[in-house]
């Protein structure tokens, strides 16, 4: 039996992270500046249920198909950013020269061409998962930073599963004691690194200095699934939650200017969603539960992934605009190529994956029987 399945309520918390952020880059220089804590969410959250994946695999088949893991996180992924990218390209190929192409959410509204050439070349590290050291490096011209952070999932994506059968050798106690050491070792380079002065673009974009958020979420899949596989309840579980949506209400309306913010903030955010996630994943039906539950929440979780892909671009196109005419139309055409994108590749592949893993293993063949001479 599978201790991870289908939680509504984790569609809700995802729904809410997107929403902060989409929130963050139409309108984050007028309302929640801290907005951007959401991708921690996402963070916890996809090291929660990578690992909680991971294991349920070892537990139910003895074994972990790496192969197919990767083969699955593809095809989640892959489509939909081909067409986001294949769409921003053409676009780019004729309206290059436009102000609007170019006009991002942290600019001033004006804008300014894009070229053509780097571009395409940050296109290209999009697609190889690197655009965050691209970022790093000063060397994005396309407006597609948002990328990063997709960058620094799939990167943890093609290590941690690996890295994760390695711990599964070792006790439950040193495996927890190995992931609190490299989450540590995480938040300890990212202090180093701002000590040093490199600023916040290289702590805030990292794959080592961001990998703190992810691993949290990984330490809570470890002890999650311990505990439900010898049916033990966690200690506290409903309080250590409301007091992780407290902490994160007060990070995401005061402490986003807190100088600390690169270095501190992030893990801190993670930490309050795993409470939550391991709450409401034993607790579906308590009022936190239920209310990540409600439809509108689960329905944007589910379509989360476009929603992130295509708002920023929306976000730049129409950020010249006066606000109260460029952010309706903004929201309505992420929102429109949301339901696009999920339709026309997103839910195709999530079948192809289902059918894909529900296929009967082909019978074995009889071993031919030798002939007497």
């Amino acid at each position: 039996m599978r201790l991870l399945g289908h939680c509504p309520p984790l569609d809700g918390l995802r729904g809410i992270a997107v929403a902060l952020i989409v929130v963050f880059h139409f309108a984050g220089h007028y309302v929640l500046h801290g907005a951007t804590i959401g991708l921690d969410v996402f963070f916890a959250l996809s090291g929660f249920l990578i690992t909680a994946l991971v294991l349920d695999e070892q537990r139910v088949t003895g074994r972990v198909d790496l192969k197919g893991f990767y083969v699955r996180r593809a095809a989640r992924l892959l489509p939909a950013l081909l067409l986001m990218l294949t769409v921003w390209s053409a676009l780019l190929l004729v309206f290059h020269d436009q102000g609007w192409m170019g006009s991002t959410p942290a600019g001033d509204g004006t804008g300014s061409a894009v070229g053509v050439a780097g571009s395409l070349k940050d296109v290209g590290a999009a697609l190889l998962y690197v655009a965050n050291w691209d970022v790093i490096s000063g060397g994005t011209e396309a407006p597609l930073q948002h990328l990063w952070s997709l960058a620094v999932e799939e990167q943890f994506y093609v290590l941690w599963p690996a890295a994760l059968l390695v711990l599964l050798t070792l006790s439950a106690r040193l495996r927890r004691g190995v992931l609190v050491v490299l989450i540590a070792a995480s938040m300890t380079w990212a202090a180093t690194l701002w000590a040093w002065g490199f600023g916040g673009n290289r702590i805030y974009f990292g794959t080592d200095t961001r990998a703190s958020s992810l691993l949290i979420g990984a330490l809570a899949a470890v002890g999650w699934h311990r505990r439900r596989s010898v049916g033990q309840a966690a200690r506290f579980a409903g309080t250590r939650a409301w007091a992780g949506v407290a902490v994160f209400v007060v990070i995401l309306t005061h402490l986003h200017e807190n100088e600390w913010k690169y270095v501190v903030l992030p893990a801190v955010a993670a930490l309050c969603t795993a409470q939550v996630i391991t709450y409401v994943s034993d607790a579906p039906r308590s009022a936190l539960g239920r209310a990540l539950a409600l439809r509108p929440l689960a329905w944007l979780g589910r379509r989360s992934y476009a929603l992130y892909l295509w708002h920023y671009l929306w976000a730049t196109w129409t950020h010249g605009l006066d606000p109260a005419v460029g952010i309706p139309i903004g929201v309505a055409g992420s929102l429109a190529c949301t339901v696009a994108s999920w339709h026309l590749v997103e839910a195709p592949a999530l079948a192809w994956v289902a059918r894909r893993r529900t296929r009967p293993a082909p019978a074995a063949q009889p071993r031919p029987v030798p002939i007497a001479a």
